[in-house]
């Protein structure tokens, strides 16, 4: 009897403690959810970029109040994933070039007009969307001087980019290299002739108003022509790698032919 009530007591006492010790690690949960809760409000833990509400993260243009990239001056922005990047008055007949800063990553970019609106179009309807190149940056074409750009990051991590126009250089008939290379071609041409030599590969990634795509992929050597959108304004991203040299002849601009004033007819009076 004494050995068994002593186990009994035993019992008693172990699951007593048991449910102590429950008690007091659930009620450290509430205490430290609390005190995370109150810092994260007075700024005392960094809680990582936020982006839009989740149910506009797949389009944020369509968000009555999305979030507003920070304009730090110079052009440059700052900004989490879907944050929009508000510009006026820019040329249409210039790239405009983002560019990435301080080792943080642009997947890519839409664009629309003020508030959301689409007034040009991409694949499937919706805003063109223009992919980052090789070397980070985002080029876009525009139709009218004032855009949104929807910058597309990291979804837990804050972007920061320099936004310029231009500047990429220019070709209208032949442009060529042993090195990768981007420059903007302006004219009635759809097609150009590829050729490259050597031992390695090439990629040509092309910018129109209506986005970006990837139109070519292959080995050295070859000789062939490619072909994009129609657009009067085109920006190329040569992509070459180990010993390879390229060149991209783009026809003629036509000359237009000059209208002539009919001859008066004999007699006429002037």
């Amino acid at each position: 009897m004494s050995a068994g009530g002593q186990t009994g007591a035993s019992r008693t006492a172990i699951a007593r403690l048991g449910g102590f010790t429950a008690f007091v690690w659930i009620a450290g949960l509430v205490v430290a959810g609390i005190v995370a809760l109150v810092y994260a409000d007075e700024g005392g833990f960094d809680v990582g970029a936020v982006g839009v509400d989740e149910d506009y993260a797949s389009e944020p243009w369509t968000s009555p109040d999305p979030i507003v990239a920070d304009d730090r001056g110079g052009g440059v922005y700052e900004g989490s994933d879907g944050a929009v990047i508000r510009l006026s008055g820019l040329d249409v007949d210039a790239p405009v070039v983002l560019t990435p800063q301080d080792s943080t990553y642009l997947g890519g970019v839409r664009v629309t007009g003020p508030g959301g609106r689409i007034v040009t179009e991409g694949e499937y309807g919706e805003p063109p969307r223009f992919s980052s190149l090789a070397d980070g940056r985002v080029v876009v074409l525009v139709e009218q001087p004032d855009v949104e750009l929807w910058v597309d990051g990291f979804s837990d991590e804050a972007w920061r980019a320099r936004v310029t126009t231009g500047g990429l250089g220019w070709t209208n008939d032949v442009a060529s290299g042993f090195e990768s290379a981007v420059f903007t071609h302006a004219g009635e041409a759809s097609t150009a002739r590829l050729s490259a030599r050597g031992e390695g590969s090439i990629a040509i990634q092309i910018v129109t108003p209506h986005g970006s795509e990837r139109t070519f992929d292959g080995e050295a050597p070859l000789d062939q022509s490619i072909a994009w959108p129609d657009a009067p304004l085109v920006v190329f991203s040569v992509e070459s790698w180990d010993d390879v040299g390229w060149k991209l002849e783009f026809p003629p601009t036509p000359t237009p032919t000059p209208t002539l004033s009919p001859s008066p007819s004999p007699g006429a009076t002037p």
